[in-house]
């Protein structure tokens, strides 16, 4: 299953992410595509929303891409912890190990499963649509303006 990226996200963050590519940035100015996947990930988890509409998604990685590798057990953590608190999971109910069974793949690389990865692709279209509608009014032009928005968001969404 792969990590998965809208046309819309890809044209809504232009000017400040390669379009080349998700493993490498060719222009340090912008980043990569699975950083902006990712942001829009985490404001989609801090919302607890998402977006399962997967008509408009492309293919981006199968994988994370080597800044991300590290990071990829607490991406799993992060994403049951948000399944649990979106579905109302008790998590010292025997239900949290029944959501990490369905969300999580020790086998595979990304340490989630198709479900899970789904999931998190779900996240980030939803994260992306909430990053257009508020704070940012228009295309970020630069890293700066875009991270302004996504704080912004993220402490508008993780108060609720």
């Amino acid at each position: 299953m792969h990590f998965k990226i809208s046309r819309n996200m890809q044209d809504y963050f232009g000017n400040i992410m390669n379009r080349g590519g998700s493993h490498a940035s060719e222009d340090r100015s912008k980043f990569i595509q699975f950083d902006i996947y990712y942001c829009c990930a985490l404001v989609g988890m801090a919302a607890c929303k998402l977006d399962e509409d997967d008509s408009d998604l492309k293919d981006m990685v199968d994988k994370y891409p080597n800044p991300y590798r590290d990071c990829r057990s607490q991406i799993a953590g992060l994403l049951i912890a948000t399944e649990a608190k979106r579905l109302g999971v008790d998590i010292h109910s025997s239900k949290l190990e029944e959501a990490m069974l369905q969300y999580l793949n020790s086998e595979d690389e990304t340490l989630l499963s198709e479900k899970g990865v789904k999931t998190l692709n779900a996240y980030s279209l939803k994260g992306a649509y909430l990053l257009q509608d508020y704070p940012l009014i228009d295309k970020p032009v630069s890293r700066e303006e875009f991270l302004e928005g996504f704080n912004l968001a993220i402490q508008k969404y993780s108060a609720n």
